[in-house]
C-alpha cells in the first residue's frame, strides 16, 4: 500500500470525526467516525452539503467559516447538529489548507464528543509511545529541545552514547563534561532556528565524549510547530561521522524506514553465527542474542516450513550475494512471528567472507502500524525530513496489457525533491521516465523493474552527467515494496573526486619517473665527451710526461667534468624536493668557452672555431640543460667534419625581442633533410652509419630546449655542412 492510501485508510479509520470542505464550506469529503456521530447513513447525505448546516460554535461567532477566514484556525467548543436535528456539545478544531500563493484551498474540521477527551488522551500516549520505539531503534541520535535549550526527547542511542537513562536527559540542560565553546555554538544554532523557523543543517558540529575524545557529528535541526503555528520546540537528528567505516551507517535509512532491529553476525567456516543486536530484537521474538545462542542458534526458532527459505538465502550470503528473504519464527511466547530480513555479507582485509549486517522487520504487524499512522507525529515525521540522503516512494505504471511502462512518484522527502530540482507538490503523481529521460538511455528503468519483480535489492554507483539539476556522482539503494519500489540515494561526488585526485597523484609520479630515466640518458651521453678529452690528453702526456700544457688541459678537463657533474646532482635534488628546476644566470661567452675545452683531438686540432658572442651577454636559464644542449650540437660539428676540407666551426649569438639565438655552423658532410628532416629529432636516428654514435643526442637537445620554452632548428646541406639555430627564451621561467 502506498503512503496515499496509508493517508486514506488512517483518516477514514479515525475515531476523530473529520471532514473536508472547500473555501466556501462546501463538503468535498467526511470518515466514518463524522456519519457516526452526525448518526448519517452514508456520505451521500453529507458530501456537497455546506458545514454550517451541520455545526454553530458556542461563543457567539456567526460560523466556523467566518472564524476561520480571520484567524486560519479554531479550536474549542462546538455545538454538532445530528440528522435528527438535536444537539451534541464536542471539542473540534479546525484549519486551512493553503497553497504556494497563499490562497485557502481546503478546510479540514474534525470534532470528538467532549465525553470522550480520554479515549483520546490514551490514544495519543499510545502513539507517543509507538512512535519512542521506532525512534529508539535507529542508530542516529535524535532529540528535542524547548527554546529555554531544556531537553524533551532523547532516543535510546542518543542516552548510551552520553552513558545516562533516558529519563536522566530529559528535563536536563546541557553535558556537564562537554566544552563551553561547543555548548555556546549549540545554543547559538538553537536560537536561529526558534527565531528563523527553518531547518539548518551543521555538517561538521564537534561534541567531547565521555572518553575525553572529540567527536563530529553531521546534525539537522528542524522547528516542531503547534496546532496554531507556534514554535516549542526543534527535533534534532545527529549522525556520528568520525569513523568514516562505520558499518551500521549503510543500513541507517533501512533502519528508521524498514527496519524494527538491527543485527550483525560472524561468519566461521561457512556457519553465520549472531553476535550483536539491537535492543528491539527481544521485545519481538522475546529472546535476546544470548539467549538465541544459549538454545543452539537462530536456526532453532524457525519454523519448519521455512528452513527451506532461510538454507538458500545462507548459501547466498555464503556466496557473498546481498538479498532479502522473508520467514516465521516462533517466539519465546510461541507466537508465530513473520519477519522479513535484509542482509549483506562483509568482506575483510584479506578478501574472505568474515561479517553479516541486516535489518529485519516484524511483518506481522504491519495492517496495526498502519491504523498506528493515521495519527501522524511531528516529531517522527521532522526526523525522517531530516534524513541525510534522498527518500523516493514510486508504485508501478502498467499498460491495459498489465506490462510495466513506467513508475510514478509517490511520495518523497524535502531532500529528494531538492535533488531534482524540482518543488515536491509538481512530482507527486509523475512518471519518472517522463520527466527524466536518463532513466530509460541509461537502463535504470529496467533495472527497477526487476528489483519489483523479483523482490531483490538493488545497489550500485551511477553517474548524473552535466545538463541535469545536480550532476556528478551517486550512490543508491533500491527496494522492493507490494506496489512498486523504493530508492534510498546518496551524493557521493566528494569521495569518487577523491579517488581521482590519487589517480593524478599516480600520473605525476610516472611522469617523475620517466624525467629520472632523461636525466639517465643524459649523464651517460654527455659524460662521454669529456672523458674521451682526458682519455685522449693522458695518451699525448704518455709521449711528453713534461709537457706542462697537457697537464693544464687535463686539469681544466677534469674541472669541467666536476662542474657537469655537480650540475647533474643539484638537478637530481632539486627534482627530488622540488616540482620545479631552478634557472641560473650564466655568462654566455665564458660558458661556451668552458665547452670548446672539452674538445682536444686530432679533429678539433686541425678545426679553425671562431666565437661571436659579447662579453656583455648574459643568457637566464638550466645550466645542466643548457650544457647537454651545446655539448650535444658541438660534438656533433667535431664529429662530422669533412675529411676533404679543413674543418671549420662558427659559433655567433644574437638576440631578438623574445629569444637569444645560438647559431652553430660548420662546414662538414651535412644532413639529407630531404631524406631525413621527419627523423631528425626521434630517438635512436643516426644518419652517418660509418660513424660511431648512438642517436640520442639531437633527441635530448630537442626535448631539453623545448622544456626551457625555446626552440630549434637546422639548415644543412650534404658535403656542405650544417647549421643548427638555438632559440633560447630571454625572461620566460618554465616549470621542467
Amino acid at each position: 500500500m502506498d503512503i496515499k492510501s496509508i493517508i486514506e485508510k488512517a483518516v477514514d479509520d479515525s475515531i476523530t470525526a473529520i471532514a473536508i470542505s472547500d473555501p466556501l464550506g462546501k463538503i468535498v469529503f467526511v470518515n466514518q467516525a463524522f456519519l457516526q456521530v452526525l448518526d448519517y447513513p452514508s456520505k451521500e447525505g453529507v458530501v456537497g452539503s455546506f458545514v454550517n448546516e451541520f455545526w454553530i460554535p458556542t461563543d457567539g461567532q456567526k460560523s466556523v467559516i467566518d472564524v476561520l477566514s480571520k484567524t486560519g484556525s479554531y479550536y474549542g467548543e462546538l455545538e454538532v447538529v445530528k440528522k435528527d436535528k438535536t444537539r451534541l456539545n464536542c471539542v473540534a478544531q479546525c484549519s486551512v489548507s493553503k497553497s504556494i500563493s497563499n490562497e485557502i484551498q481546503y478546510i479540514i474540521y474534525s470534532f470528538l464528543e467532549s465525553s470522550n477527551r480520554t479515549s483520546v488522551s490514551d490514544s495519543i500516549r499510545e502513539t507517543e509511545n509507538y512512535y519512542s520505539q521506532i525512534l529508539d531503534s535507529i542508530s542516529d541520535f535524535v532529540f528535542c529541545k524547548d527554546s529555554n535549550f531544556k531537553m524533551t526527547y532523547v532516543n535510546k542511542a542518543c542516552a548510551d552514547y552520553l552513558g545516562v537513562k533516558k529519563s536522566d536527559l530529559i528535563g536536563s540542560y546541557d553535558i556537564p563534561e562537554n566544552k563551553q565553546e561547543f555548548v555556546e555554538e549549540y545554543h547559538r544554532i538553537d536560537s536561529s532556528v526558534f527565531e528563523d523557523g527553518k531547518q539548518i543543517t551543521i555538517e561538521k558540529e564537534s561534541h567531547l565524549g565521555k572518553d575525553g575524545f572529540v567527536r563530529y557529528f553531521n546534525t539537522v535541526k528542524t522547528p516542531i510547530r503547534d496546532q496554531h503555528g507556534k514554535i516549542n520546540e526543534l527535533v534534532a537528528v545527529a549522525r556520528d561521522i568520525t569513523d568514516s567505516e562505520d558499518i551500521l551507517g549503510k543500513l541507517k535509512l533501512i533502519t528508521e524506514i524498514t527496519s524494527d532491529y538491527i543485527y550483525t553476525a560472524k561468519i566461521i567456516e561457512g556457519e553465520i553465527i549472531a553476535d550483536w543486536s539491537s535492543g528491539n530484537l527481544s521485545k519481538i521474538v522475546g529472546y535476546t542474542i544470548e539467549e538465541i545462542g544459549n538454545i543452539g542458534g537462530w536456526i532453532k526458532i524457525i519454523h519448519p516450513d521455512d528452513l527451506g527459505i532461510v538454507g538458500n538465502r545462507v548459501s547466498e550470503i555464503l556466496k557473498g550475494q546481498v538479498g532479502v528473504s522473508e520467514y516465521r519464527v516462533f517466539a519465546k511466547s510461541g507466537q508465530v512471528v513473520w519477519i522479513r530480513d535484509y542482509s549483506k555479507p562483509l568482506y575483510d582485509e584479506f578478501g574472505k567472507l568474515s561479517k553479516l549486517i541486516g535489518a529485519s522487520k516484524n511483518i506481522t504487524i504491519e495492517k496495526e502500524v498502519e491504523t498506528k499512522l493515521k495519527e501522524s507525529n511531528e516529531r517522527f515525521k521532522a526526523s525522517l525530513e531530516a534524513s541525510l540522503e534522498s527518500i523516493y516512494f514510486l508504485s508501478v505504471v502498467k499498460d491495459d496489457h498489465g506490462t510495466i511502462i513506467d513508475f510514478a512518484f509517490n511520495e518523497m522527502n524535502e531532500k529528494g525533491a531538492i535533488n531534482l530540482g524540482v518543488p515536491k507538490e509538481e512530482l507527486i503523481g509523475k512518471r519518472i521516465c517522463e520527466l527524466y529521460p536518463i532513466n530509460l538511455e541509461n537502463g535504470f528503468f529496467e533495472q527497477y523493474k526487476q528489483v519489483f519483480l523479483t523482490k531483490q535489492p538493488l545497489e550500485q554507483e551511477y553517474t548524473i552527467p552535466d545538463g541535469y539539476y545536480t550532476p556528478g556522482y551517486f550512490h543508491h539503494i533500491v527496494l522492493p515494496t507490494t506496489d512498486g519500489i523504493v530508492i534510498y540515494n546518496r551524493n557521493i561526488s566528494d569521495r569518487v573526486a577523491k579517488n581521482k585526485e590519487l589517480e593524478t597523484l599516480v600520473q605525476v609520479t610516472n611522469r617523475q619517473n620517466e624525467r629520472l630515466r632523461e636525466y639517465t640518458y643524459i649523464t651517460s651521453h654527455n659524460l662521454r665527451a669529456p672523458i674521451a678529452n682526458i682519455l685522449s690528453l693522458c695518451n699525448l702526456l704518455k709521449d711528453d710526461p713534461g709537457d706542462q700544457v697537457l697537464v693544464q688541459m687535463i686539469e681544466s678537463s677534469a674541472q669541467q667534468l666536476d662542474h657537469m657533474m655537480k650540475n647533474l646532482n643539484e638537478l637530481l635534488t632539486i627534482e627530488k624536493d622540488s616540482q620545479s628546476l631552478i634557472k641560473r644566470e650564466i655568462h654566455l661567452q665564458k660558458e661556451i668557452q668552458n665547452q670548446l675545452l672539452l674538445y682536444v683531438s686530432d679533429k678539433s686540432n686541425q678545426t679553425k672555431v671562431d666565437v661571436f658572442i659579447a662579453n656583455d651577454l648574459f643568457l637566464y636559464t638550466i645550466p645542466v640543460y643548457f650544457e647537454s644542449i651545446i655539448n650535444n650540437v658541438l660534438s656533433n660539428a667535431f664529429k662530422y667534419i669533412s675529411k676533404e676540407n679543413i674543418g671549420s666551426i662558427q659559433i655567433e649569438a644574437k638576440e631578438s625581442e623574445e629569444f637569444i639565438i645560438l647559431s652553430i655552423t660548420d662546414n662538414g658532410i651535412g644532413i639529407d633533410l630531404e631524406k631525413y628532416r621527419s627523423k631528425m629529432f626521434k630517438m635512436n636516428s643516426r644518419f652517418h652509419p660509418n660513424i660511431e654514435g648512438k642517436g640520442m643526442g639531437l633527441f635530448l637537445t630537442k626535448y631539453q630546449i623545448e622544456s626551457l620554452g625555446g626552440k630549434i632548428e637546422v639548415e644543412s646541406q650534404v658535403d656542405k655542412g650544417t647549421n643548427f639555430h638555438l632559440y633560447f627564451p630571454k625572461t620566460q621561467r618554465m616549470n621542467v
